[in-house]
């Protein structure tokens, strides 16, 4: 089982970015200019709780309508986009309505539903696995760390606790959640493969996991092989195999410039996720996927 098509090519993707429309410092031209000039060729401005579309967009940028909608109480924040969303969600979505009917209300308004950085929302397991129909989540989103948070930037350890407590295997993204711009904006991205650079078949090709975060590093291939996992990827430092369990042996594999590395699977192993470390540090993060 290959993950990814051996030929259809990646999109370079931000779902999540404001703008002076909130509380973004940049305008939404501005926003646009940024992203190109970075080789974004596919961009969603999410103001929060308004669809920003903007005109004039430079050549090879495709815009993704979309919006944030927050919920916070006393024991629980989410913060939800809705991407490729109709504008009459404004009418519809009132303050307070919880993470659950937002969601629900997202897909009635034609938009795909994405949980933004669970980490920074110290988000529990048991508040994720209350979620149904949730089309991704963000497993990195750049502006969660310093100088403007404490380093919650990385989801991936709540995930896997998640995942591993029977969560649906839910795809991945990488989003820079840029409002200052510098230094967050452009350090991660969401790649996806998609047949044609619309928004009907990119968001399709997202919600079916034919996507992946990164800061730099990319996939090739992820291919299972009966009990063998193979990864090929841009050199890298290191290529991490993630799952349900706690220790298992070969699940990381070093090396100068790898561009390939395997791993046999375990029999209790009921899903798998890979990691890329570059020898700068900067990482990638595969979606999840099912063995069991």
């Amino acid at each position: 089982m290959k993950l990814f098509s051996d030929s259809l090519p990646f999109y370079k993707a931000n779902f999540h970015c404001h703008t002076t429309m909130s509380d973004g410092h940049l305008t939404p031209a501005e926003c646009m200019r940024f992203y190109h000039e970075r080789g974004y060729e596919v961009l969603s401005i999410t103001d929060h709780r308004s669809v920003t579309i903007p005109c004039d967009p430079p050549e090879g940028l495709l815009m993704i309508p979309g919006l944030e909608l927050d919920y916070a109480d006393s024991l629980n924040c989410a913060h939800i986009l809705g991407l490729n969303v109709r504008a009459d969600i404004e009418e519809k979505w009132k303050r307070g309505t919880p993470p659950q009917e937002t969601i629900d209300l997202i897909h009635s308004c034609g938009g795909t539903a994405i949980l933004a950085h669970p980490a920074w929302s110290l988000n529990s397991p048991q508040f994720l696995m209350s979620l149904a129909h949730v089309d991704g989540v963000e497993i990195y989103n750049s502006v969660s760390t310093l100088p403007t948070n404490a380093d919650r930037a990385d989801s991936s350890n709540l995930l896997d606790i998640a995942w591993s407590s029977g969560l649906t295997l839910w795809p991945v993204l990488g989003n820079d959640d840029s409002h200052q711009y510098y230094p967050e904006g452009g350090v991660a991205a969401t790649m996806i493969q998609a047949a044609e650079k619309t928004p009907e078949s990119l968001l399709a090709a997202l919600r079916n996991g034919a996507v992946y975060a990164t800061q730099g590093p990319r996939f090739r291939q992820i291919e299972i092989i009966g009990e063998e996992v193979v990864v090929t990827c841009s050199p890298v430092h290191a290529v991490v195999f993630c799952s349900n369990l706690t220790y298992t042996a070969g699940r990381v594999v070093l090396g100068s410039n790898l561009t390939r590395a395997s791993y046999r699977i375990k029999a209790s192993e009921r899903f798998l996720r890979i990691e890329l470390h570059d020898e700068t540090g900067k990482r990638a993060w595969s979606t999840p996927i099912a063995l069991r």
